[in-house]
C-alpha cells in the first residue's frame, strides 16, 4: 500500500536532484564564459596569435575534434539519434573552441606556457 507512495517521493528526489544539478552546471558555464570573456577584453593578448596563426588555428580545431570525438561514440553508444548526436557534439566542439580562445586571448595560456628563452 505504501509502496507506490515511496516510490514517486524517491522519483521526485531524484527529478529536484537532476534539475538541482543541471542548473549548476548551466550557471557555472554561463559564469566561467563570462570571466573568459572580460579577461579577453581587459587584458587581449593575440602575441601568439599573430606570430603563429595557422599552428593556433590548428591547435583550436584539434582541440576540438579530439575531445568532441569522444561524446559522439557516447551518444552513439546510448542510442541517441543522429540529430541529437550532432547537436550535442557540436554544441561541445564550440564550447571547447571558445574555451582554447578565451585562454589565449586572457593570457592564461601566457603564463602557463611562458616563452623559453
Amino acid at each position: 500500500m505504501f509502496k507506490p507512495y515511496r516510490m514517486r517521493i524517491i522519483k521526485d528526489i531524484s527529478q529536484t536532484a537532476f534539475n538541482i544539478i543541471k542548473y549548476f552546471i548551466v550557471l557555472g558555464t554561463i559564469f566561467g564564459f563570462s570571466i573568459l570573456l572580460i579577461a579577453s577584453i581587459l587584458i587581449h593578448d593575440t602575441t601568439y596569435i599573430e606570430e603563429h596563426p595557422k599552428f593556433f588555428l590548428g591547435e583550436t580545431l584539434i582541440m576540438g575534434l579530439l575531445t568532441t570525438i569522444p561524446i559522439m561514440v557516447i551518444c552513439y553508444l546510448r542510442g541517441s539519434s543522429k540529430k541529437e548526436t550532432i547537436y550535442g557534439s557540436g554544441l561541445f566542439f564550440l564550447k571547447i573552441v571558445l574555451i582554447h580562445i578565451g585562454f589565449q586571448l586572457s593570457g592564461v595560456y601566457s603564463v602557463i606556457f611562458p616563452k623559453s628563452i
